[in-house]
C-alpha cells in the first residue's frame, strides 16, 4: 500500500547478515537514508562484528593467496560521501522504536524541511528499519494487531517526509540452526522471515476473549504487504 502522503509503496526485503545490509544501505542510495536499529548500539556493532568475520571465513574458504579486507573495512571515497548521508538511531524496544517513529516527522521538519518531492530509486530518501519483527518477538504485541500499529507508524512517518519504507531483519535470527532444517530447506541457509505465523491479537488481549478468535494465525507477510511490497530472494 502506497503512502498516503508521498505515493510510495515501500519494500520488505529478505533477511540480511548486518554487513549485508550496510553494504545495502551504502551501496544502493544517492539520497539521505535513516536507519533505525532495533537493537541498543552495541548489540548492532557486536552483529556487525560477527558478520564481517563470517564473511571473511566464507571469503577465505573459497579463495587462495593473500587474505583481503572487506570492502566495508576499506574507506574508499564513494563509501565517506555515502556515511554523510546516513543517520543511524538505535531503538532497543518496542516503546523507544514507536515513539522515534512518531516523532520522526516532527524532527525532519524542523531540520531539514519536507522531501515530498522524491521519487522511486537510488535517489528517493530512505527510512530503513532493521529489525522491526523481531523486536516484536517475545513481548504481547507479537501479533497482527502489534505489527499493524507499529507499521502503521512507520508508513506515516515514511510518508509524511516523501521517504520510501524498507524493512529487513538480521538474518543472523532466521538462520537454520540444524542439518535436517538446512537439509529441507535445500539450497536456503535463512528461513523465509515473512512467512512466519502470528496471532492474529496481542497475547495480552487474546486471554480475554473467544477462544475462536485467540487460535487464530496469519503469515507476517501477509500483514506487511499492506504498507510493503514484498522482495523474495
Amino acid at each position: 500500500m502506497p503512502s498516503r502522503h508521498s505515493g510510495l509503496t515501500g519494500q520488505a526485503l529478505p533477511p540480511m547478515r548486518c554487513s549485508k545490509f550496510v553494504e545495502y544501505v551504502l551501496q544502493n542510495h544517492e539520497a539521505p537514508v535513516t536507519i533505525v536499529v532495533c537493537s541498543s548500539r552495541e548489540a548492532f556493532l557486536e552483529s556487525l562484528q560477527r558478520s564481517l568475520e563470517a564473511e571473511s571465513a566464507d571469503q577465505a574458504s573459497t579463495e587462495t593467496g593473500t587474505k583481503s579486507l572487506h570492502p566495508l573495512l576499506i574507506p574508499t571515497i564513494y563509501q565517506l560521501a555515502a556515511a554523510n548521508l546516513v543517520e543511524v538511531a538505535y531503538t532497543p524496544t518496542l516503546p523507544h522504536l514507536r515513539a522515534y517513529l512518531a516523532s520522526y516527522a516532527r524532527g525532519k521538519s524542523s531540520s531539514s524541511g519536507s522531501l515530498t518531492d522524491a521519487r522511486p530509486g537510488s535517489h528517493t530518501p530512505k527510512l530503513a528499519i532493521y529489525g522491526l519483527m523481531a523486536l516484536h518477538r517475545g513481548t504481547t504485541e507479537f501479533s497482527v494487531q502489534g505489527l499493524s500499529r507499529s507499521l502503521a507508524i512507520a508508513a506515516e512517518a515514511a510518508g509524511s517526509c516523501g521517504m520510501q519504507l524498507i524493512l529487513t531483519e538480521d538474518a543472523e535470527t532466521f538462520e537454520f540452526q540444524d542439518s535436517e532444517s538446512r537439509a529441507e530447506a535445500g539450497t536456503a541457509s535463512v528461513r523465509d522471515c515473512w512467512s512466519e505465523q502470528v496471532p492474529v491479537l496481542n497475547s495480552s488481549l487474546a486471554l480475554s476473549i473467544d477462544r475462536a478468535w485467540a487460535g487464530r494465525t496469519v503469515d507476517v507477510g501477509a500483514v506487511v504487504a499492506k504498507w510493503c511490497q514484498i522482495v523474495r530472494p
